[in-house]
């Protein structure tokens, strides 16, 4: 049986973390999650991660720092960062594959994701993990 990619999700606004969860669960992936950088850099360390979608504004430590971080022991995952802001610093997108709005569509979210994952197999195809689509939303 293929093992379903897995995708790190890290915001400490619970509330979205929790939809993009679900949304991500539903359309075949398994979802880790983290509320802040350290956690989050913990998980990556420490479980095979396919993709992150990472918040850019923590407390503690801002996505950027968290990517860099994140890109310079594995830098073929690739890393989206979301934030509420209309574009974050030119520097906080240095470490990242792409930049998404808060603000994005479900169905947009899942096309993005899709479409990091597909770049991912590209880059470095994975034991078992072959051809996932997830389910498009209407």
């Amino acid at each position: 049986m293929p093992r379903r990619p897995v995708i790190l999700c890290v915001d400490d606004e619970w509330n979205g973390l929790e939809g993009r969860k679900m949304l991500l669960g539903e359309s075949g992936t398994k979802v880790r999650v983290a509320t802040n950088g350290a956690d989050a850099l913990h998980l990556f360390a420490s479980h095979p991660v396919d993709l992150v979608l990472l918040d850019y504004h923590m407390p503690g430590m801002n996505g950027d720092v968290v990517a860099e971080q994140m890109k310079a022991g594995q830098p073929d995952v690739p890393i989206a960062l979301l934030s509420a802001d209309d574009e974050p610093p030119e520097s906080a997108l240095r470490w990242v594959d792409a930049f998404v709005s808060k603000s994005e569509s479900p169905a947009n979210l899942l096309l993005i994701v899709e479409h990091l994952l597909d770049l991912r197999l590209r880059i470095a195809p994975l034991d078992g993990l072959t051809g996932w689509r997830g389910r498009r939303a209407a």
